[in-house]
């Protein structure tokens, strides 16, 4: 995946209306591309109504280097990319749209990059909200991703492109949760979830665990349910009203 200007200003957005933790690492940290107002464990909340529209919210972090050269003649994938992220902390939605374009386009994109156009795409940051063309994005970075685990086993760099490969598959699971861009198909929701879920991402375990508890997707399955659930907790994800994930019979 990316291999220069590992950036450490933004986080990759989840799953809306929940915060998630900052685990797993990925190449970004403190940033949230939705605006948060009420917090749930489901996926379905009701609280982020169908057609709501998420909004970039930056989190403050202390500036430690100085913006690389490159960014004023962006000439790679990597480039758009930081430059990207660059302009949207600065909610320079239009410029960062561009730069994404870029970094998912030029001589043949970057997985991240893709990622990044994709979510761009689906939520209408800074370019017209096309959701279909989003999801075919986000479905490309999550196959881009899996190939580059699959080529980096036993490599040094397996948990970088893990990192990003969890994310891309949990937004495509998204897209089929909710229908953004795809037929809503709750059991294709299921089968991301699973594998994200598998992979240790904690907001996955979170969904997953709710589709099981609820039968949404799938057989419902309390026990199985709170298994994932306590996974996902043990990441730093809430146990609001879960109390019964630690009951005996549950175990």
């Amino acid at each position: 995946m990316l291999s220069v200007h590992r950036p450490e200003a933004i986080s990759l957005p989840r799953k809306p209306p929940s915060v998630r933790a900052d685990s797993p690492a990925s190449l970004y940290s403190t940033y949230s591309f939705y605006q948060l107002d009420n917090g749930s464990s489901s996926p379905s909340s009701p609280h982020f109504p169908p057609g709501a529209q998420s909004q970039p919210t930056v989190v403050s972090q202390p500036t430690t280097q100085s913006p690389s050269p490159t960014l004023n003649a962006p000439t790679t994938q990597a480039d758009y990319l930081q430059l990207g992220i660059t302009h949207h902390e600065a909610n320079r939605l239009t410029e960062s749209a561009s730069c994404f374009e870029k970094s998912a386009t030029l001589n043949g994109g970057c997985g991240v990059g893709m990622l990044m156009w994709g979510l761009t795409l689906r939520h209408g940051w800074g370019c017209p909200k096309n959701e279909k063309t989003g999801f075919g994005w986000l479905r490309k970075a999550a196959e881009l991703a899996l190939g580059d685990l699959e080529r980096q086993q036993g490599m040094n760099s397996k948990e970088e492109v893990k990192s990003e490969l969890v994310l891309a598959i949990y937004e495509v699971g998204q897209c089929f949760f909710h229908g953004w861009g795809v037929v809503k198909n709750q059991k294709m929701a299921v089968s991301y979830y699973t594998t994200a879920a598998r992979l240790g991402d904690p907001d996955a375990q979170s969904d997953l665990a709710f589709c099981l508890a609820n039968g949404k997707g799938c057989k419902k399955d309390r026990k199985e349910a709170a298994r994932w659930y306590r996974k996902a907790v043990a990441q730093g994800q809430s146990d609001i009203g879960l109390a019964w994930i630690y009951k005996e019979k549950f175990q």
